[in-house]
């Protein structure tokens, strides 16, 4: 015999997934048994909630009711579960985090075995991509971002800026010269983040008629990356010029692997590092304990 309220919340899980093998997956069910639960729902109450494509899927006007109140019910649900394992002093669970490669690697893994000594009661599900992640779509309890947020809706904590700095390999350097000005760039084969066009205009601070000025300088090159720390490898092996952030490479610089380039001319700006979450009245003891860890150390 079924739980109407397990029934409810396949079907809340479908929608805010728009997917019946995405909702499947986060709920470590079959895609049949997901089709069969939102099937026993319409005979149930005797209407359509959804019409279903092979592409999307859409609700009827009931199921937009439905939805809506069947997702304050689980969250109602939850944040009672919350409350009582949050009382008995349990933070345990499966918390996903997704990252953002190269901080990721440089900044989140090295704090991964502390938090996990101090939390014995979590799974990490720690996933490095620097693909956008969408929360609720794949079920990501926290995302750690870098650059300018482009939602200003969602629920964001500030745990770094970093500075940014043009830099080259010695051995690049010892073949190529080293460049005095920013104009001298475009003699020089300049890598950049192949996803994004801004990443192919670096700005600098230069003095026109004794007035400071920025200006954004169309670098170009023969290799196109999708990730930092691809950029920052290729960096490394001599390849090219990259502007890459403090946090990424400034074990590089420190040890003499990178040198920073025009220094006088570097803009200051400072690239923003962000802790996202899905926005909820309660966070979890899970979220929150990670939350605070991280923040606390960075």
């Amino acid at each position: 015999m079924s739980s109407r309220f397990s029934d409810i919340e396949v079907f809340v899980r479908v929608v805010e997934t728009g997917s019946f093998a995405l909702a499947a997956a986060q709920l470590h069910l079959s895609p049949s048994a997901v089709s069969k639960t939102i099937a026993r729902i319409e005979e149930r109450l005797g209407l359509p909630l959804a019409i279903r494509s092979t592409r999307k899927l859409r609700l009827t006007a009931e199921g937009e009711d439905f939805y809506a109140r069947g997702k304050a019910i689980v969250s109602e649900v939850q944040m009672l579960e919350r409350t009582v394992r949050e009382r008995a002093g349990q933070v345990a669970g499966t918390l996903r985090v997704s990252c953002n490669i190269p901080f990721g690697l440089h900044r989140i893994s090295p704090l991964v075995p502390e938090f996990l000594a101090a939390y014995p009661g979590i799974q990490l599900d720690l996933q490095l991509s620097d693909a956008p992640a969408d929360l609720i779509r794949d079920g990501i309890d926290i995302a750690i971002r870098t650059g300018v947020l482009a939602d200003s809706t969602i629920r964001a904590r500030r745990l770094d800026a970093s500075a940014r700095h043009v830099v080259a390999a010695p051995a690049y350097l010892a073949r190529h010269g080293m460049p005095a000005q920013p104009a001298d760039l475009l003699a020089h084969n300049c890598l950049t983040l192949g996803f994004n066009r801004n990443y192919g205009k670096w700005p600098f601070r230069i003095a026109q008629e004794g007035v400071m000025t920025e200006l954004d300088l169309a670098v170009r090159g023969n290799l196109m990356v999708d990730n930092g720390e691809s950029l920052r490898r290729f960096a490394l092996a001599g390849v090219g010029v990259a502007r890459l952030s403090e946090f990424h490479i400034g074990a590089d610089i420190a040890q003499g692997r990178l040198v920073p380039l025009l220094e006088g001319f570097n803009p200051g700006d400072r690239e923003p590092v962000s802790l996202i979450y899905s926005d909820q009245a309660h966070l979890s003891a899970r979220i929150r304990a990670f939350v605070d860890f991280i923040a606390a150390r960075l």
